[in-house]
């Protein structure tokens, strides 16, 4: 065995217990088994194919995806043409409809205030009518109440007044414009014009004109404070300021002046070596300064007390049964007769010009 040469090998491992020769390249188990080489190749090929396959595969697939790209991009084009166009026309139709709505609306606004206009008119000369009635109703009820014992006040007086009629209100003769007005014989003389409002704006828009025309006895009445209303009605700055500056002022130069005076000239009392002129200031501030308090409030309230012209026990305003809502709901301004500007039938004009809920004449008794 030892002489057996390689080739000799070779041959007997490359053959199959009886049979002889070589084996055969890519052969079956059994009969030949290819080399690494020989399978690499083969591996090699059979990756390529596998390759060149997969990229067909790929590029058949990119061409599918593109074309449904493409399909999705024009549905898409197609689906927003078809929605603007859709868009387009209900925005058409919406703005038909508008124009529609704001004609019929306009046409009914028109209606509406034609239809106003006609009934404010019925309702003013309604209320003229009424105000004719109740002013006759009035002077009929003036005359029965009067009686068979005042036809002898009515006669005289219709002599020495021509054309006086009992229960008229009016200016005796020989006073001046302002003065007190007199009823024919019921024992009554006109006091002031109260008017009546419903709403603040209302008060304020006619006590601008009240203060325009110049009147100066005058005075709005609120059942709470309105603001701005002192600027309506044309007032002053109040003068209660300056009278607590003085009352207090007052308090405090009294006060020093009869400390002063006292410990200083009229009864000086020497205690512990302490001074008794301007050196005791400060021994003086509690009674300046209660004495300045006490003269401020008590100049305060005696200001307003006589500014507002108080204590009154009666005003005329409270004969109208009306004012009683003043404290409610309701606004009011009054004219008195004392006002150098009244006048029975300017100061009436004026006042219906303003639009009052009401108006009326107050009399209080003589």
């Amino acid at each position: 065995m030892s002489d057996e040469t390689n080739d000799d090998k070779k041959k007997r491992r490359g053959t199959i217990a009886g049979v002889g020769g070589p084996r055969v390249k890519k052969t079956l188990m059994g009969v030949g088994i290819p080399d690494a080489e020989e399978i690499a190749a083969d591996l090699k090929e059979k990756a390529e194919a596998a390759k060149d396959a997969v990229s067909e595969v790929a590029e058949a697939a990119a061409e599918k995806a593109s074309d449904a790209v493409d399909a999705v991009k024009e549905g898409a084009e197609a689906a927003k043409d078809a929605a603007s166009g859709a868009v387009e026309a209900a925005a058409d139709k919406a703005s038909d409809v508008a124009d529609s709505a704001k004609e019929v609306a306009s046409d009914a606004v028109d209606s509406a205030k034609e239809a106003a206009s006609d009934a404010a008119d019925a309702v003013k000369e309604a209320a003229s009518s009424a105000k004719d009635k109740v002013a006759a109703a009035a002077a009929a009820v003036s005359s029965a109440v009067a009686g068979d014992d005042d036809e002898e006040t009515e006669e005289t007086s219709a002599d020495e007044n021509p054309g006086f009629a009992p229960g008229d209100v009016r200016r005796p003769s020989g006073s001046s414009k302002g003065g007190a007005y007199r009823g024919g014989s019921n024992g009554k003389r006109a006091a002031l014009y109260l008017a009546e409002y419903e709403t603040v704006e209302a008060l304020r828009d006619a006590a601008e004109q009240v203060r325009d025309a110049g009147y100066k006895k005058w005075d709005c009445h609120t059942p709470y404070p309105v603001h701005g209303l002192d600027d309506a009605m044309g007032l002053a700055p109040t003068k209660i300021g300056l009278i607590s500056f003085a009352g207090g002022m007052t308090g405090l130069i009294g006060a020093f002046l009869m400390i002063f005076y006292m410990n200083h000239w009229d009864y000086p009392i020497n205690i512990g070596g302490k001074p008794t002129g301007w050196g005791a200031f400060p021994s003086m501030v509690p009674v300046l300064f209660e004495c300045t308090i006490l003269l401020t409030g008590l100049s305060t309230l005696l200001g307003i007390l006589g500014l507002n012209q108080l204590p009154r026990h009666n005003h005329p305003v409270f004969e109208s049964d009306r004012f009683e809502r003043s404290t409610d709901d309701r606004f009011f301004i009054s004219i008195e007769v004392a006002d150098k500007k009244f006048d029975m039938g300017d100061t009436r004009e004026l006042l219906e010009g303003t639009s009052p809920s009401f108006l009326e004449l107050v009399e209080e008794e003589v």
